[in-house]
């Protein structure tokens, strides 16, 4: 009985594990269908929408790229304060 027991939690912890991957998937699959529905119904052109959609990729690379430049900034900072502090 003491095996059993053991491993009683186990099965517990993977259905719910599972049961979570699964609530994933549907909710992916619902907005992957939302989206393909969304994009159908657009009251746009495929030219503009394509315009839109990498007008709006290219802001987002942008200001990833000034976010990542302001984080290598203030890193660079802090390292030059630290060897200051320390010498």
């Amino acid at each position: 009985m003491r095996e059993y027991a053991r491993y009683e939690g186990t099965w517990q912890d993977l259905d719910k594990r599972n049961h979570a991957s699964n609530a994933l998937g549907w909710l992916l699959l619902g907005i992957g269908i939302g989206a393909a529905v969304a994009l159908l119904l657009a009251p746009s052109t495929g030219r503009e929408l394509r315009r839109a959609l990498a007008s709006g990729y290219r802001r987002t690379v942008d200001g990833v790229s000034r976010g990542t430049q302001q984080l290598r900034q203030r890193g660079s900072n802090l390292i030059s304060f630290t060897r200051r502090r320390s010498s």
